[in-house]
């Protein structure tokens, strides 16, 4: 079973007339623990007796999470590798919050009393900034990039429709659309380019988008009637997915100096692509031949590669850093169950098998520091947050991938 960190059940009450704030709200720590030799995780503890869900993590190990209490109270929390800390609600409000950057800077939403209206803030510098809606009740963020740079999509007024929006400077900018009624932005890199989806005129169809400083651009399709953009990375590489002519299927994407590259399939009649990387690596899901099942790709130099399984039918992937390491879900062998997978140095790794005691470790994303990210069932079945470390914690504590020859490349990383 995993130990249990203290907190105080105050840690999902929201404080009257509060504005948010990153001060310490049960000054406790996430417990390390190195289970074995070379393994080890960091359990983020439970608050008010229940759940704690770790979102998204930074390079530097900041991350943000969500935390559900068994008395039906939920919170927001930012972690580090020493102290969890309250993100209060501003004025009594539900808060969720979804992104978080190195610096520590917050983005995300917070729901009034009675879930009448939503806005969207940008947290940074001990400050709570109000992003200003586009008219209407509802203003949610999507994401934010290296530098800060928030996007998401709003009610217009009357809340006739919804435009995707960009907030930067403590500027809100409506980026409008592609000449139909509602648009949404979905990625956005540290040079401030925005990726999205947009109605065409007439709303006859949906459209990939690509903003840059001036007005959207339609990036077309591979022959169908629609296209979805999924992320772009610092190089402005979008990804994303594409009806084909007769619109019968749907393939992956690459987008690079104004042409759509069709990125191909396993074998079968479909691909979807999950994430992009500085490198200009893209994952992806596509199912091989005959259709018989879905496996999780990587995409480089031209060439797709099979991921392949954990043994059973189908995998999926999920996320990846900048090195080309993936993580997923793949079927076992016989197909009775899906465990998480590392995928590093062409080989597919069991992570269920890296904590004892957790069967169940279902990773959510994976940093540049070699850091996955993720929830657990103890025995006790109780929901918790993990952070499987594969770099040295404070104390001495033993590289957790050592095991697996990654002490060498862990080393090579941090001399970058």
């Amino acid at each position: 079973m995993l130990k249990a960190t203290a907190m105080s059940s105050n840690f999902l009450r929201p404080r009257a007339g509060a504005t948010l704030a990153l001060a310490c709200a049960a000054c406790c720590a996430p417990a390390w623990a190195q289970t074995s030799a070379g393994r080890g995780y960091t359990d983020l503890g439970a608050v008010d007796g229940s759940f704690v869900g770790p979102v998204t993590l930074a390079d530097s190990g900041v991350g943000i999470g969500q935390a559900f209490a068994a008395s039906g109270g939920t919170g927001s929390f930012s972690f580090s590798g020493s102290s969890i800390y309250d993100v209060t609600a501003l004025n009594g409000a539900s808060g969720g919050t979804y992104y978080v950057d190195a610096a520590g800077q917050v983005a995300g939403q917070a729901y009034s009393a009675g879930g009448s209206s939503t806005s969207a803030f940008f947290y940074s510098g001990g400050k709570y900034n109000v992003i200003a809606s586009l008219g209407g009740t509802g203003t949610y963020v999507t994401g934010m990039s290296a530098s800060g740079e928030v996007i998401g999509y709003g009610n217009t007024a009357g809340n006739a429709s919804t435009h995707a929006f960009a907030y930067t400077g403590g500027n809100r900018i409506d980026l409008k659309t592609l000449g139909g009624s509602t648009s949404t932005a979905v990625a956005v890199n540290s040079a401030g380019q925005v990726v999205g989806n947009s109605s065409t005129s007439g709303d006859a169809a949906s459209h990939a988008f690509l903003y840059s400083g001036g007005g959207l651009v339609d990036l077309g399709t591979l022959g169908g009637s629609s296209s979805s953009a999924t992320s772009i990375n610092a190089a402005g590489v979008v990804i994303g997915n594409s009806s084909l002519s007769g619109n019968a299927s749907n393939h992956a994407f690459e987008y690079v100096a104004g042409s759509m590259v069709d990125l191909g399939t396993l074998g079968g009649s479909s691909s979807t692509a999950v994430a992009v990387n500085a490198s200009g690596q893209v994952i992806g899901n596509a199912s091989t031949a005959g259709n018989a099942a879905t496996h999780a790709f990587i995409f480089a130099n031209g060439k797709l590669t099979d991921l392949g399984t954990l043994g059973g039918t189908n995998s999926y992937a999920l996320g990846m850093d900048s090195f080309g390491d993936v993580i997923g879900l793949s079927d076992v062998a016989g197909s009775t169950a899906k465990h998480s997978f590392l995928y590093t140095g062409g080989k597919m790794i069991d992570l269920s098998s890296l904590v004892p005691g957790v069967s169940n470790f279902v990773a959510i994303g994976i940093n540049n520091a070699m850091q996955i990210i993720g929830v657990t069932t103890t025995t006790s079945n109780v929901v918790r947050g993990l952070v499987v470390s594969a770099v040295p914690e404070a104390g001495g504590a033993a590289m957790m991938l050592a095991g697996f020859g990654l002490l060498a490349r862990a080393a090579r990383r941090r001399r970058r």
